[in-house]
This record gives structure tokens, sequence and C-alpha cells, in this order.
């Protein structure tokens, strides 16, 4: 019944004695404060595990009596549980919770998030604030767990589907909940709207609430509906209707070609021929939403095309604050850089001077150097001189020797004793 898996339940909820205390009724909190205040808290934890398994986000003290039965009888205590919640800001009057939105979202949430039973009314809300009687009538939302439930139903949007408008019955369809938890889901979507991440209208021309109700889910923050935003998601619909039209009616084209062939077989000609009538009223039908169809797939390209032009000229601007805000820190102007670009030769000049100087001898004077140099050139061009010379009487001298006026060579061997003797 209560929904809770057996590892999540309270250890008190299994024990019997623990039990008698929980569904007693309270007695003086200054009799025993320890003992009231873990009563309190168990019976917190209980209605809160309660709510979050069973996915209930809101509850009256007469349908947690007739929740919490044990031996037949009801707790006599969660009245003043209710009261402590309450009071702790751990539940908060449905009424009151509504209220906690803009003047601008007043209307829908009233009339449109939920069907409020005609015996609302804010005396009554205010007479239950200022009375120890909780009325079991008075309906009540949990806010811890309609601020976790309202972030996993955010997660589970998908990127592609926000920043644009959808109805509440693709929204149902999108976030996996079913179409009879429809005001669960308002009371989750207007704790969103509270945190600015989704908004909602009505769309007056549509009679069906499903498909009235639009809800726009954004990224961070989301931005308000606008007309434009409307008028997009009706151009869209429109494209739908006339898409799923000319289906139809081709369906249609095609059905009467085969019952055209089908009676020509048989021989009935008049009956063909009615039916080629048909086709061509058809086929007219068809040209006209096939226009219109274009029409409305052309308006909703420029109207895509003025949003990226307006982003690229947001980009633009956003540029152009960087380059006047860089130029305006750094101080970079063209005079600027004109006189860095004069300093900056002036001082390359002046490095080539310095290099000039570097490079210079240390000795001033060489002239006596090169005076020696030459002396030593022409003495070794004397010297060169003179052994031609000596040469060339070295030659004459060897040609002028008489050869014939030497003894011939003897013809037979002599020994070294005779020729000592002769």
């Amino acid at each position: 019944m209560l929904n809770i898996p057996d590892d999540k339940l309270p250890k008190e909820w299994k024990d019997e004695a623990r039990l008698d205390s929980l569904f007693s009724p309270f007695r003086s909190r200054t009799v025993n404060p320890k003992d009231w205040d873990t009563k309190i808290c168990s019976w917190k934890q209980l209605i809160y595990l309660y709510c979050i398994n069973s996915g209930v986000y809101s509850f009256s003290l007469g349908s947690l009596n007739k929740l919490f039965v044990r031996n037949g009888r009801p707790p006599s205590c969660l009245s003043v549980v209710v009261e402590e919640l309450v009071k702790n800001g751990d539940v908060q009057h449905l009424e009151v919770f509504l209220k906690r939105c803009p003047q601008t979202w007043s209307g829908w949430a009233t009339d449109l998030l939920i069907k409020k039973p005609i015996s609302w009314s804010f005396n009554t809300i205010k007479r239950s604030l200022f009375t120890s009687n909780v009325n079991p009538e008075n309906i009540y939302v949990h806010l811890e767990v309609i601020r976790e439930e309202s972030q996993k139903l955010l997660a589970a949007v998908p990127e592609k589907q926000r920043n644009k408008l959808i109805s509440l019955s693709e929204f149902l369809t999108l976030t996996g909940k079913d179409p009879s938890h429809a005001e669960d889901v308002k009371l989750l979507l207007h704790c969103l709207f509270i945190e600015q991440k989704v908004d909602v209208t009505n769309l007056k021309t549509c009679g069906n609430e499903s498909e009235s109700f639009l809800i726009k889910v954004g990224h961070n923050k989301v931005t308000p509906i606008s007309e434009v935003d409307v008028g997009v998601y009706v151009l869209e619909q429109n494209e739908k209707l006339f898409t799923k039209d000319v289906e139809e009616l081709e369906d249609e084209i095609t059905l009467c070609l085969k019952q055209v062939k089908s009676h020509l077989l048989k021989g009935h000609r008049q009956l063909a021929k009615t039916c080629l009538k048909k086709k061509h009223e058809i086929e007219k039908r068809l040209t006209r939403k096939i226009n219109a169809l274009h029409n409305i797939q052309v308006l909703l390209e420029r109207i895509r095309d003025v949003h990226t032009d307006a982003d690229v000229w947001q980009s633009y601007k956003h540029a152009l604050s960087a380059f006047n805000t860089t130029f305006k820190e750094t101080g970079l102007t063209e005079d600027a850089v004109e006189d860095t670009m004069l300093k900056l030769a002036e001082m390359l000049d002046m490095h080539e001077e310095i290099q000039g100087a570097i490079a210079k001898p240390v000795l001033e004077d060489d002239g006596d150097l090169e005076e020696e140099l030459a002396e030593l050139m022409k003495t070794d061009e004397t010297a060169e001189a003179n052994k031609t010379e000596s040469t060339d009487d070295l030659d004459e001298q060897l040609a002028k020797l008489d050869l014939n006026s030497l003894p011939d060579i003897p013809s037979s061997d002599v020994s070294l004793k005779e020729m000592s003797i002769s």
C-alpha cells in the first residue's frame, strides 16, 4: 500500500511496540521533548518515503489517515504531524504554493495548473494557519519531493526540444509521464517556473487543454514566451497538418487509379470516368495543399534565418566589444604603433653603429709593418735572381769541358794490385 521498499522502510515500522507509540496521540512536549521530536522525525521520514516512492506530490490529512491504517484504525497524531511539517516549511498549503509566482503567471497557476475544488478559499487557508485544528480536506504539497522530482523531469527533456514551445501532451510523451498524472506534472512545472527554468502559456484557439497548454523549457534560465515563439509553434503545427493532408490526398489519388483500372477491366467505362473526375478534383485540392505547405515552410525558414542572423550580429557585437576592450586596456593606437616603429628604426641604426665600432682594429697605424713586408718580398726576389744566375754559369762551365782529353777506359779487367803498380 505504501509502495516503500522493505530496505528503505524505517525500523520503527517493523517494531510493534514502537508502532503503538507512533500511532498514539501526542502528549505534551514538555513531558518528554526528545521522544516528541523523535516521533515527529519518524512520521516526517515515513511521509517523505511514501511520496517519493509513490509519485505523490500532494496529499491531505484525510488521505494520510486512510493510508496509514493499523488494526483498522488510523493514527491519532497525524494532525499534529502535519501542523509541525507546515510550521517547519517541509510541506505547504497547495494554494499558498501556487501563489508563489509572478503576477504574469497567477492566471494560469490558478486556472490551468490545478483544478481546485470550489471549497478552496484563501480565508480557509488563513484560518488553518492560525488554529491548531488541521482541516482534513486541505491539500498540502511536499516541497522537498517536488523539488527533487522537478529536477528529474527537467533532465528528461531532450536538448533539441528546449527553447521551443511544446504542448502538454507532447511534454508528457517526451518525459515518459502517463496522461492521467497531468495535474501532478503541472505541480512540478510550477516549481520549475518559480526557478525560472520553464515558462508556460495557453493557446486560446485550441479547445483541447492538452494541446492548448504550451510549455517552453530553457537550458539554464528560460526566456519568456514571446509572440514569435507562439507564431513559430502555430506554423509548425500547420506544417504537420498540411503534411498529413498531402499524404492522405496522395493515397486517395492512388486508390482512384486502382479503381479506374478495376472498372475498365470489368467494362464499366462510366464508373471509370467518374473515378477519373474524382481523381482530378483531388489533384486540385492536393495542389492547393502543397502550395500552402510550401509557403509555411518558406516562412519557417525565413524566421530561422532571422534568428541565425541575429546570432551572427550578436557575435559581431561581442567581437567589437572585445576589440575595444583590448585596445583600451593595452593602449594600442595607430599613432602609438608608428611612434614605436620610428623608435625601433633609431635603435637599429644605433645598433649598426655600435657593431661597426666594435669591429675596428685595436692598432690604429700598421704602415711600418707594410713597409717591412715589402722589403722582405724584395730581398726574396733578389736572392732568387742570384740563384738563377749561378746556375746558368755552372751550365756554361760544364759545357766547356773537353771530354776527349780523358784516358780510355781499359778493355780488360785490371786487378787492384796492377793498378797500384802502374
